[in-house]
């Protein structure tokens, strides 16, 4: 989906540059193609702006059809992966529903090109606190009591992290891609990719990955090594996209209105820097003794998904307790649910969750 919306904002430029047949300068800016195909209603907002969360100036992008929605906080995934330049893929029906603010942490994506060379403290601790400070942010601009807050993936770790710890400033927390244990969701992880690639007879898979036991092993550059192996093959073997054996991104982040040139850039360093800095944290993670919420709590999981096993997020929702749960698993996804299955996701959205806000 995301390389074929990619294809016809290209594809849009040359046309428009041959109606009539008037001679142009330059071909329509891509990017600006999208933004206009993206356009919220009038009264609406859409607002790019850094704020300083931690001492450390960080972007987000704010965009809803209606003041009135409440507020859908986007955290993350990677460590360091930005979602806001692959958001205009999916989101903008969320927009008449939600407020949506995607949120480039401090490391990552335009944050990071805005720091220049600067170094910047990066632990799962800060980016918690940025994300509860960029809540209150959120709550006082706006004028709303709570807001909605979905994390993916490593978002999904600091996402649970918060509903724990402050609780009140929140409707519901949405997990996508839910990390519950860092050292045993590799573990796991690691085994059905390498059932995969032996159902699938995939024979040079198998041999690599069989070479990386034990697996993870010890936090250390060569565990990080071997994560880099596995995740090649959990991506060839259609467990990061499902039916997928590679990753648009980066094509898709390059027709982003909200991305220039030398944000694209930068951010792969920041992703790297930011897996490096993070890692320990992640592996570190451990919710098993962690069961009672103060708010509710609704995970989605893509059947696929084996970058972040859909079976241990599934085993965990089962044990835990909070005011209201739900699970959804998609049939058709793996790990990047909301890119995927984008209507899916916004019709339980909408139908279990947003609910909550009028309560």
């Amino acid at each position: 989906m995301r390389a074929l919306l990619a294809a016809a904002a290209l594809a849009l430029s040359p046309a428009i540059a041959l109606a009539g047949q008037s001679p142009s300068p330059a071909a329509p800016d891509p990017r600006a193609i999208v933004a206009a195909a993206q356009a919220v209603a009038p009264g609406g907002i859409d607002e790019l702006e850094a704020v300083e969360l931690g001492g450390v100036k960080q972007w987000i992008n704010v965009r809803g059809n209606s003041r009135d929605n409440p507020i859908l906080l986007f955290i993350h995934g990677g460590p360091g992966s930005p979602m806001m330049p692959e958001s205009w893929t999916f989101q903008r029906p969320w927009e008449d529903f939600f407020t949506v603010v995607q949120w480039d942490q401090r490391g990552a994506g335009k944050s990071f090109a805005s720091q220049g060379a600067a170094e910047v403290p990066l632990s799962a601790d800060r980016i918690q606190a940025d994300a509860e400070e960029l809540i209150e942010h959120l709550r006082r601009r706006y004028g709303k009591r709570r807001i909605f807050l979905m994390g993916h993936s490593w978002g999904s770790i600091v996402g649970l992290r918060v509903a724990q710890h402050r609780p009140e400033l929140l409707y519901a927390y949405v997990g996508v891609g839910q990390v519950v244990n860092g050292r045993r969701n590799e573990e796991v992880g690691y085994a059905q990719t390498l059932a995969e690639a032996r159902r699938t007879g995939n024979q040079e898979a198998v041999k690599e990955l069989q070479a990386l036991a034990p697996y993870p092993g010890v936090m250390s550059p060569a565990a990080l090594e071997k994560v880099g192996v596995e995740r090649k093959w959990d991506v060839a073997l259609g467990g990061m996209i499902f039916g997928k054996s590679a990753d648009d991104a980066a094509q898709v982040r390059t027709l982003s209105p909200a991305y220039s040139d030398a944000d694209l850039e930068a951010t792969p360093a920041g992703e790297l820097r930011s897996v490096i800095a993070l890692a320990p944290d992640a592996f570190a993670t451990d919710f098993d003794k962690v069961t009672a919420y103060r708010t509710p709590v609704f995970i989605f999981a893509g059947a696929h998904d084996r970058t972040t096993p859909q079976t241990e997020a599934k085993a965990y929702f089962d044990r835990i307790t909070a005011p209201q749960k739900r699970f959804f698993l998609i049939r058709n996804a793996a790990h990047y649910v909301v890119n995927e299955a984008p209507g899916e996701v916004l019709d339980d959205l909408v139908r279990f969750v947003r609910p909550l806000a009028a309560q």
